[in-house]
């Protein structure tokens, strides 16, 4: 492997010559962004090693660099400035494509570096073939409401899964949009224009009433709950109770209804929100928080509205082990909703490490990739069928129980 180092101070060079070199690496140290520019170019490392304070300079401008000219480089950061400096830097490299190999302090040089030194590089991805493009029509308010008059909107199920035993309980309903040929959109890509198309309320009455339709075979699955997103345009419509009640109605006896309500809207009208609240959990449907940590909620709605569930933000949960300062609010969010009694649900979980972490915090539920992505009813089935017979979905290590 061969590790290119960029530092002012050459007085670390010595040392992380000799440091790489017992690895049986090798080693290239560069002063300057010039320098360090022209080595690049000419050898591409396998790791370029980054400290962030170069004087005049900084490490900051070599990021900008390599997302322009090298961005296949991996890069790991090497700072005296502290953990948030370094957290703050991987965050800017990430999100300019700059793959992030790891954070070295230097005052815990020897141990933080040793991992990325025994480590084997990572083979540079093949290019992905380039799509044909085939020419669709944009979509409009006339456009969708022809496909949501044909009947174009489907629901698409994502399992909750027990982390104790790996089992589906419950499951979220995602609206999906059909094109004519064939193209499936996600929510975000169709709900902000039925919103403003005034189509919301259609959209989400077509959505109960095939979710209705499915309520023999999810009897069968025997799941505690499914959940639902609404829009805050509905929330602030008055049949939007109605709306609920033809759900819940529709479910009974089946499952439980959740009503997922985003962080970011508890910044609207309270009293519509709290009217809105009381009425769903008195006709039997509980409530949650979705993307919770993406919004300013106030502690005082937290606590003045009837939650039952608390959905912490992928964001942090992809986030865990590279940032501390994620790890550190995780624990947090993780804290503070066990203190009030909320249950907690991860999402974005995608790794086996992240299930592990979040069951050992004390969570009890979990989503994401790992488990199960959006699919059609069919293919939700087969999931739930599957963790019956199937052990591996028994996912918790028994030591961990």
């Amino acid at each position: 492997m061969h590790i290119l180092y960029l530092d002012d101070d050459p007085r670390m060079e010595s040392t992380l010559r000799r440091i790489v070199r017992r690895h049986g690496h090798a080693f290239t140290f560069c002063s300057s962004i010039q320098a360090c520019q022209t080595a690049v170019m000419t050898t591409p490392p396998d790791l370029l090693l980054l400290d962030l304070g170069l004087g005049r300079e900084n490490g900051l401008d070599c990021i900008e660099w390599l997302a322009a000219n090298a961005p296949q480089v991996p890069v790991a950061f090497l700072s005296g400035y502290g953990d948030d400096m370094l957290d703050t830097a991987q965050r800017i490299a990430k999100a300019r494509g700059i793959q992030v190999r790891g954070l070295v302090s230097k005052a815990l040089l020897t141990s933080d570096l040793q991992p990325l030194l025994t480590s084997q590089p990572l083979e540079a991805p093949a290019p992905a073939p380039t799509p044909v493009s085939q020419p669709t029509p944009a979509l409009d308010a006339t456009l969708l409401a022809e496909r949501l008059h044909a009947g174009a909107l489907e629901p698409y199920y994502q399992p909750i899964i027990s982390l104790v035993d790996g089992r589906p309980c419950g499951v979220e309903v995602l609206a999906r949009l059909r094109l004519a040929d064939e193209r499936i959109l996600e929510a975000r890509e169709f709900i902000p224009l039925a919103e403003t198309a005034n189509l919301i309320d259609k959209l989400t009455l077509d959505l109960f009433h095939k979710i209705i339709a499915k309520r023999e075979q999810l009897a069968q699955l025997e799941l505690s709950f499914l959940s639902v997103n609404l829009s805050q345009f509905t929330i602030e419509q008055p049949n939007a109770i109605e709306l609920v009640q033809l759900l819940v109605t529709g479910l009974q006896g089946c499952c439980r209804v959740q009503i997922e309500i985003t962080e970011t809207w508890m910044r609207h009208d309270r009293h519509v929100l709290r009217d809105f609240a009381a009425r769903v959990q008195l006709m039997g449907a509980s409530l949650a928080i979705d993307d919770f940590g993406t919004g300013y909620a106030s502690l005082r709605n937290l606590a003045e509205l009837p939650f039952n569930f608390l959905k912490i933000d992928l964001s942090f949960v992809s986030e865990m082990f590279d940032s501390m300062k994620a790890m550190t609010v995780l624990m947090a969010v993780i804290g503070f909703g066990q203190r009030l009694g909320l249950k907690l649900i991860a999402e974005g979980v995608e790794t086996e490490a992240q299930r592990d972490l979040l069951f050992r915090a004390g969570l009890d539920l979990a989503q994401g990739h790992l488990f199960g992505i959006p699919c059609n009813f069919d293919s939700f089935e087969k999931v739930c069928a599957r963790s019956q017979n199937c052990e591996e979905f028994k996912t918790i290590p028994q030591q961990l129980l």
